[in-house]
């Protein structure tokens, strides 16, 4: 008995033991369905894959090392520029070229330009007239006052004396980086052309970028385009032979080729020039084309209709019944009686006629 009771108040103590003690923590393989709401002291090695919705508070120090920039250009340029020029020029190329050239001229000329006038330059230690487009505003404003459309007529103006040989000698008339004089349409004299002596009207030096012009082909083709090759003084290229219609005496059919083309033809040299005198009379002068070839016709002695005469003739020269070589737009017969027929069924003596 003793022992049995020993053995109960023995077991009864190891019993309150163990309710006393707080069992081992266990990790679980299934996350929770909630996130704890204090984080971890420690970041986990790999990141989450859904991204947060807001951005840290504090920016990172080091940019990212992601290979592609980013989709949005930023709304501020970077305060510091960059120490490596663009691969790629701008698409706008300035509107006017300098008349100074750069330190380094680049590889290829520009083709778009756009007119200066020359102004006095009364910089230190290079004076001298400039066509750069940097004049002054109050020089701009008032361009027959202070402008000129050569330089040498900004040069007699404003260096005149010893000064004016070294003014004119800054840009030499074959420089490549400037022109030296402008054209203007001659409309106020022989009005055949386009002039550089400086002598506009003040009324195209006030619109210069309209009126003048930097080269004598710009100027003609622009202004004298009907008379593009006389104004320019050049020599067009003939793709279509030289015979051209000459209408200019009236109510003669010829064609020639004595180099006088209008330039209104050469411009449209498929239709007005021919590379033999047959094609040309054949083109242009189809009714009368024997007059045109200078030859003389004998008929072919068929019949046709002549109102005049009311009556069918023959084609041929000489007395009756010939009428005459019948024009290429009579209609022929092999005989009279055919013609009667057709042309006047209204005349019963035509056939006896």
């Amino acid at each position: 008995m003793k022992f049995a009771a020993a053995a109960l108040t023995l077991l009864a103590a190891v019993g309150r033991g163990a309710q006393g003690q707080t069992p081992a923590p266990t990790t679980s393989n299934v996350p929770s369905g909630m996130p704890s709401n204090v984080p971890s002291d420690v970041p986990s090695d790999l990141p989450s894959n859904v991204p947060s919705d807001l951005p840290s508070d504090v920016p990172s120090q080091s940019p990212s090392e992601s290979a592609q920039p980013s989709d949005q250009p930023s709304d501020q340029p970077s305060e510091t520029p960059s120490d490596v020029p663009s691969d790629q020029p701008s698409d706008e190329p300035s509107s006017t070229p300098s008349c100074s050239p750069s330190a380094s001229p680049t590889e290829s000329p520009s083709t778009e330009y756009g007119v200066n006038l020359f102004y006095p330059d009364w910089a230190a230690g290079d004076s001298g007239c400039r066509n750069d487009g940097d004049e002054p505003d109050y020089m701009a404003v008032n361009p027959t006052q202070w402008l000129s459309s050569t330089m040498q007529a900004c040069c007699k103006k404003y260096f005149s004396g010893y000064m004016y040989d070294a003014c004119m000698g800054r840009y030499p008339p074959d420089h490549d980086d400037c022109n030296v004089m402008l054209y203007y349409p001659d409309w106020n004299g022989s009005n055949k052309g386009c002039l550089d002596d400086g002598k506009e009207p003040y009324y195209m030096l006030s619109n210069h970028q309209y009126f003048l012009s930097n080269s004598l082909e710009e100027c003609c083709e622009k202004f004298y385009d009907w008379d593009f090759f006389e104004c320019s003084g050049t020599t067009p290229v003939l793709t279509n032979g030289d015979y051209y219609p000459d209408w200019s005496g009236g109510g003669t059919s010829t064609c020639l080729a004595d180099g006088k083309i209008p330039d209104y033809m050469i411009s449209n040299q498929n239709w007005y020039l021919s590379t033999t005198l047959e094609k040309c009379c054949d083109r242009h002068f189809y009714w009368n084309i024997n007059e045109c070839l200078g030859t003389t016709s004998v008929g072919s002695n068929d019949w046709y209709v002549s109102y005049e005469d009311v009556k069918c003739v023959q084609d041929c020269s000489g007395a009756e019944p010939c009428g005459g070589v019948a024009e290429p737009w009579d209609k022929l017969y092999s005989t009279k009686e055919k013609c009667c027929k057709e042309k006047l069924p209204w005349v019963p003596k035509c056939r006896f006629n």
